[in-house]
């Protein structure tokens, strides 16, 4: 028996929304053409990839575009890109506003809509979120090559600050308090931590990975690990450590002198050995005792 409990899991997003995305002018199919992000953390005004050979560039703002926008065009709307391209917000779009819209293009080496001096932005290729919704990162994306539409998007977010979500069963979930420090391990080499932030009521059914009835735990990650959504990971709770000895629970016998077993010793009379339980679980008993080792006999009855 050890002193930890390792349960099977999985990083989750808040939220998850399709990136969907209409075919540029001229094409007759929405074809993927280049990936430029990772799944993983995103960060506002990355490029995507390209679709059909135009880019698609995501934002997080206050208030996502509604419209396509030309020079001379007013708006909260506006007024959120600025803030989100780190120009005045003027909520005007002025030559400031077109001057960061081409450096994007330029930094994603495509021309914008209509050739280089062009003073439109276009939803299909700035793509906004709220930022009521949190964090953004990537789920899932594409391949190259891939043609996609509203039942297969060209990307999936996760919004929100990821998490881990596991099944304890009841005696794990015994053992398993709120702020609990946990070590999270995925493949790859991935690893993280986190604190238990929910500990759910009994759940009857079992999870559809199979895992039992019991209560489900939520784990927020701290900041600096590489985990991501969708990952399978395995949740340490407490430290790695060596098993403890254990023994079968009806072994264990109290008197006013506090716990004990029965050893075989090689005398006709069998030794009290103390004990100190250190935890229970599936009818055995993690103990510590100067007077036994591991191998040792014990009187289960009498």
């Amino acid at each position: 028996m050890t002193a930890d409990i390792r349960i099977q899991g999985e990083v989750s997003g808040t939220q998850e929304q399709p990136v969907t995305v209409g075919p540029p002018a001229g094409a007759e199919r929405i074809v993927v053409t280049s990936v430029s992000a990772n799944p993983g953390p995103l960060t506002n005004g990355q490029l995507l990839g390209t679709v059909s050979n135009r880019p698609v560039f995501l934002y997080s703002v206050d208030i996502p575009l509604f419209r396509n926008l030309v020079a001379g065009d007013t708006g909260s709307d506006v007024a959120s890109l600025q803030k989100a391209l780190g120009v005045p917000q003027t909520g005007k779009v002025d030559s400031a506003t077109l001057s960061a819209v081409r450096s994007a293009y330029s930094a994603a080496n495509v021309e914008p809509p209509g050739g280089r001096y062009s003073t439109t932005i276009t939803t299909a290729e700035f793509y906004t979120v709220p930022t009521s919704l949190g964090a953004l990162s990537l789920v899932s994306v594409a391949p190259a090559g891939t043609s996609v539409d509203n039942d297969h998007p060209f990307a999936v977010l996760g919004m929100g600050s990821p998490y881990v979500s596991v099944r304890a069963s009841v005696s794990e979930a015994e053992q398993i308090k709120l702020n609990d420090k946990v070590t999270i391990t995925g493949s790859g080499g991935k690893k993280g931590t986190g604190a238990v932030a929910k500990i759910s009521d009994f759940q009857s059914s079992p999870t559809s990975g199979g895992r039992p009835p019991g209560r489900d735990i939520q784990i927020n990650l701290d900041a600096g690990g590489n985990l991501t959504a969708g990952d399978a990971v395995a949740v340490l709770f407490g430290t790695e450590s060596k098993p403890d000895m254990a023994v079968p629970t009806i072994a264990i016998r109290s008197d006013s002198g506090g716990d004990y077993v029965i050893k075989r010793s090689k005398s006709d009379t069998p030794a009290r050995t103390p004990i100190v339980v250190v935890r229970n679980a599936d009818g055995w008993t993690a103990i510590k005792a100067e007077g036994l080792a591991v191998g040792d006999e014990i009187l289960v009855s009498q």
